[in-house]
């Protein structure tokens, strides 16, 4: 049996990041079918990566996970100073000759002037979680695995681990369009990987015109979406009595996710309207909620909760523009429940497009235009519903995903003679 580990910053049932759930539900189907270890880190919370685990090994709803100590948690001035240092970094007349003539490098380090590259990697090391030891690890027992598949490009393990073996490193991304991104440090990474495995084909486009990669073996893979039997629960039960008619919003509750806007915007919307509607948040917040009769907050909850809370919805609404998948579009589209979007959100822009099930907005007249048909007696919610799990019955299994995921390790270990798809 092949064994693989997947390398991810977070790791847990109490993670609820899209690329970390993403990595679990992955991680625990494949699991079995190969011998799957996870090496990650003892944070929990994203923001300060702060040791919140025990580091050392464990087993989580059967997969083998080897946790790592972060050496210090995010330090925000630090970070913040790292930025500043990148975006401070446009060269001077006098450099830019010296980088004509090959001899910046050797300019820079006369006068002790940290080069782009430096400056690059302290920001990834202060972005973290930082994992000198994850990254020593795998630097001594890589030969131990016959492949390594890294999630989200972004972090600090995926970032500088898949440099470690890249011959039998499998990526994936979870890219967009997002200032990091365009990093000079990444133009060489996404040249490295042995395998990209792609949530959708926008992202694949997307990768591809930024970094001219199109020659590395690829899939569109995305996951599988197989929704557990709903079990009925007391607390549920109560939050969809008090909601009634509700939107809901599941996942992370923070600016980077527009979660600001949508309150802003709802709230106006509760201005504007005599619609009877509340939003339901679900989720951690890492940022204020308004405090408003028609927004209900859960925190986070367990997985039966939110299951039961979203097949009660009307809607599920999606503000941000940066999403490489979105899990929680496909839950919600498999329960039968439309889904309303951010048009400027290219990829559940797609799942909308592709699928007929939901409504985009880009202003508060369409945001406001978005939830009153949600609502209104001439939609066709039934027409809706049917629409949205035929998408995802069609494009969303771990039948087609797991032979995708298996297809690529056997390419990279070289039992498999395809090209690129």
């Amino acid at each position: 049996m092949k064994k693989i580990a997947f390398i991810v910053q977070r790791y847990g049932v109490e993670v609820n990041g899209g690329a970390e759930y993403h990595c679990r539900v992955v991680a625990e189907k494949l699991n079995g079918l190969f011998d799957v270890e996870v090496l990650t880190s003892c944070a929990q919370d994203y923001m300060s990566w702060a040791n919140a685990y025990t580091p050392g090994s464990e087993l989580i709803n059967g997969v083998k996970v080897k946790r790592f100590e972060v050496e210090h948690p995010r330090d925000m001035d630090r970070f913040k100073r790292a930025g500043r240092r990148l975006r401070q970094r446009k060269r001077k007349l006098h450099q830019k000759l010296l980088h004509f003539f090959g001899q910046l490098e050797n300019f820079e380090k006369m006068a002790k002037i940290p080069s782009r590259a430096q400056n690059e990697m302290s920001w990834i090391e202060e972005q973290g979680p930082y994992l000198p030891q994850l990254i020593g690890f795998l630097n001594t027992n890589h030969d131990k695995y016959d492949a390594l598949i890294f999630f989200t490009y972004l972090y600090y393990p995926t970032a500088v681990g898949i440099s470690v073996a890249p011959q039998k490193s499998i990526l994936i991304p979870t890219a967009h369009d997002e200032p990091p991104i365009y990093l000079n440090f990444f133009k060489s990474f996404f040249l490295q990987p042995k395998a990209i495995l792609y949530n959708t084909q926008s992202e694949k486009r997307f990768v591809n015109s930024l970094f001219n990669n199109s020659g590395i073996y690829s899939d569109i893979v995305g996951v599988g979406i197989d929704l557990p039997p709903l079990i009925p629960n007391n607390f549920a039960d109560e939050l969809i009595k008090q909601a009634d008619n509700f939107i809901i919003y599941i996942g992370r509750i923070e600016v980077a996710k527009a979660c600001d806007d949508l309150m802003q915007r709802f709230v106006k919307f509760k201005k504007d309207t005599n619609n009877n509607v509340k939003l339901v948040f679900v989720g951690q917040a890492f940022m204020p909620i308004t405090q408003h009769p028609s927004i209900i907050y859960t925190g986070f909850v367990d997985e039966d909760v939110k299951f039961n809370l979203l097949k009660n919805a009307r809607a599920l609404i999606i503000p941000s523009v940066l999403e490489s998948l979105s899990l929680v579009t496909l839950e919600s589209m498999a329960y039968g429940v439309p889904v309303i979007a951010n048009e400027q959100c290219a990829v559940i822009r797609d799942h909308i497009d592709k699928s007929g099930a939901g409504f985009l907005y880009t202003d508060q007249e369409t945001f406001n235009s978005a939830i009153e048909k949600a609502f209104s007696a001439d939609t066709d919610i039934e027409a809706l519903s049917a629409k949205a799990k035929a998408y995802v019955a069609e494009n969303y299994t771990w039948e087609k995903v797991l032979q995708k995921f298996d297809n690529a390790i056997n390419y990279v270990t070289g039992h498999f003679s395809s090209s690129t798809s």
